[in-house]
């Protein structure tokens, strides 16, 4: 049996060897480092507008490979964005306010360089930028990327040409009564669309600092076929969307606004489908189809009704060529590759969604990717 000094000792040697052990992993142990990556991953970038009402709104990047989020540029309230055609840099006109409720604001165009999300420089504005939800058309840029254009809404409406070379605002353009900014595909010259069913243009000089207005002929019937504010390219001439599903084809090179075509995508469809949503339409050139976010049963006031369907339109044809299935989807942007991929917003379940479009099944949507929490968002874009 052993003694009392014997069990002594034997403890006394087990913490000893418990002590030493504890040390030795002590010493080997590595502390975690952290760091901030220089860039952010290669390849192609879909943007999505965070946007936030009571404080600070953000740009969000993801792969638009997989949707992998790639981080973030921090804006302002109440943002609107444009992203420069090469994807390089992003623009980002917002309110920073003092005392949220009331009080003083300042209303900033912030420039941010996508490869490292970083700001660049920033322009104040005049208070005067339009404070509501965000649509492509609010902020936008001339062909040559030299001039920006602000939505202005005080409620009195006006447009901010912004010099962005230079750094400083030109001019502020009355618009009276009209809402949207569209840009020529040359020179510095913009329409907007107007309450009374026309489309004025001002003509801008080379220095962005005049502006000459024409008013064209009464375009579409504000009482019985309203018109969607976003507008899509389609061979040169500019695409808006009626409420009632007719689609409006607007010639703007000689500087006044002439229809040059309209006609309807639900005719010979049953249901009662319409259009609906923020970004609601989206254009891929290489096949010459047109994307639209349709709802069922419309009514007077359903035209920001999350989608039900998808519709693949040939715009050579003017035929429907296929209505996928979806659901909650309030906006839509697509790649112009050959073989799409269309990226849209759910409203309902605050997700960014990743489709393929099959060309040889009329265009068909096959979702492959998808992430979440992306708060209040209207508007995304897909850049190379």
């Amino acid at each position: 049996m052993a003694s009392r000094t014997q069990l002594v000792a034997c403890t006394l040697c087990a913490m000893s060897a418990s002590i030493t052990g504890a040390l030795a992993q002590e010493a080997e142990f590595v502390p975690e480092t952290f760091g901030v990556k220089e860039a952010i991953d290669p390849g192609p970038n879909l943007f999505l507008n965070q946007q936030e009402w009571s404080g600070a709104g953000s740009i969000n990047v993801y792969s638009a490979d997989d949707l992998t989020y790639k981080g973030n540029m921090s804006a302002g309230a109440m943002g609107q964005v444009l992203i420069s055609p090469d994807g390089t840099k992003a623009y980002s006109q917002s309110s920073y306010l003092k005392r949220i409720a009331y009080g003083e604001h300042e209303q900033v165009l912030q420039i941010f360089d996508v490869a490292t999300l970083t700001p660049e420089r920033e322009i104040i504005l005049p208070p005067k930028a339009a404070m509501v939800a965000a649509y492509d058309p609010l902020l936008t840029q001339s062909a040559d990327g030299r001039l920006v254009y602000v939505q202005n809404a005080t409620p009195a409406t006006s447009v901010t040409v912004v010099d962005i070379e230079a750094g400083e605002v030109l001019q502020e353009v009355p618009t009276p009564g009209c809402w949207g900014v569209y840009p020529s595909l040359e020179g510095y010259s913009f329409s907007t669309i107007c309450g009374d069913g026309t489309f004025a243009s001002f003509a801008l000089g080379e220095d962005g600092s005049s502006a000459e207005k024409t008013v064209s002929e009464k375009i579409f019937d504000v009482d019985e076929d309203p018109l969607f504010v976003p507008a899509q390219r389609v061979d040169g001439l500019l695409l808006f969307m009626s409420f009632n599903g007719n689609a409006y084809l607007l010639d703007d090179s000689t500087g006044t606004i002439t229809l040059s075509e309209t006609f309807s995508i639900t005719e010979g469809t049953e249901g009662g489908w319409a259009p609906g949503g923020y970004g609601l339409t989206a254009y891929n050139e290489a096949n010459k189809v047109l994307f639209v976010t349709m709802h069922s049963e419309a009514y007077d006031g359903s035209h920001k009704n999350a989608s039900e369907e998808i519709w693949a339109y040939d715009m050579e044809a003017r035929e429907l060529l296929y209505q996928s299935p979806v659901h909650g989807v309030i906006s839509i942007t697509v790649t112009d590759d050959e073989v799409p991929v269309l990226y849209a917003i759910n409203e309902e379940d605050s997700t960014v969604l990743r489709y393929e479009a099959d060309p040889e099944a009329k265009f068909v949507l096959k979702e492959t990717a998808e992430h979440g929490d992306t708060g209040f968002a209207t508007v995304l874009t897909v850049k190379p």
